[in-house]
């Protein structure tokens, strides 16, 4: 598929921008020019399809436009995905969440409350309101670093199926190891007040319900003995315990394998298992 021109709608919103992003990213289209008219409109007021050098993407009721369609499983972006690469599973995560906020049901007086993907659309557009292809070259490292998310997330999710669950004084702990370390919102919606995590570099940590009554203050204290080379840090909340992170490598990795921090943290002796 040699493409020339990829033809979207002024203003692009996310699922506009997905789908040129799949093309950009999955095809031989980098080097292909931008363009954007009105909305349901196409280039030169041609039909959409007639040229397979030109794609147009959420506009111009042609091939790789949803609007068409009474599917709300669909959208400009899943229509891109179907035919470029169906067996992306990473992709097939992404776009769903596309379509899925492309379909969304306005609800008047609400207001979401944390900054999103829409508003940081909505922010180049209005920083750029005559040069919508630098909203789409803007949004390009954006949408890679979505997608790279959506592979840590399921290499986690992959991970979170071998845990260890265990009991501690605050109720369910899970622990969990694997490259990308662990994930907080897994091991919460699975019902446990605290998770350990050992990750591919060694790293280590332990994390609590921010709402619970956790204080790792004893556990740290036994950690101190036992495992007094590492370098491990109490946070001054008392629900965060860490030998390592991105923001703070430390000096000493922890000796201490997953199942024996597991130990610490039950408040049983990991000294007997060297």
């Amino acid at each position: 598929m040699h493409i020339e021109i990829i033809v979207g709608h002024l203003a692009p919103d996310l699922d506009c921008l997905v789908a040129i992003w799949i093309f950009v990213r999955y095809t031989s289209a980098s080097a292909a020019k931008l363009v954007f008219v009105p909305a349901g409109s196409t280039l030169n007021n041609l039909p959409p399809d007639i040229d397979p050098q030109i794609i147009h993407v959420d506009t111009g009721g042609g091939r790789f436009d949803h609007h068409q369609y009474p599917d709300r499983s669909l959208s400009a972006a899943e229509l891109v995905r179907r035919v470029i690469a169906p067996e992306d599973s990473v992709l097939r995560r992404l776009v769903n969440q596309v379509t899925q906020i492309d379909h969304a049901d306005v609800r008047t007086g609400t207001q979401p409350v944390f900054f999103n993907i829409n508003d940081l659309i909505s922010g180049y557009n209005a920083l750029y309101p005559n040069h919508p292809h630098h909203v789409a070259q803007a949004m390009m490292p954006n949408l890679d670093a979505w997608y790279e998310h959506e592979a840590r997330q399921i290499r986690l999710e992959r991970a979170f199926a071998h845990r260890l669950e265990f009991q501690t004084r605050w109720g369910l702990g899970i622990a969990m190891q694997s490259d990308d370390g662990a994930s907080g919102r897994l091991a919460y919606r699975h019902g446990a007040v605290l998770y350990a995590y050992r990750d591919g570099r060694g790293y280590m940590g332990i994390a609590a319900q921010s709402r619970s009554q956790v204080d790792l203050e004893p556990v740290y204290q036994d950690l101190k003995q036992i495992d007094a080379s590492a370098d491990w840090y109490l946070h001054p909340n008392h629900r965060l315990l860490l030998c390592g992170t991105s923001k703070a490598p430390p000096r000493q990795i922890s000796r201490l394998s997953l199942e024996e921090l597991v130990n610490v943290i039950k408040g049983q002796d990991a000294r007997t298992r060297w």
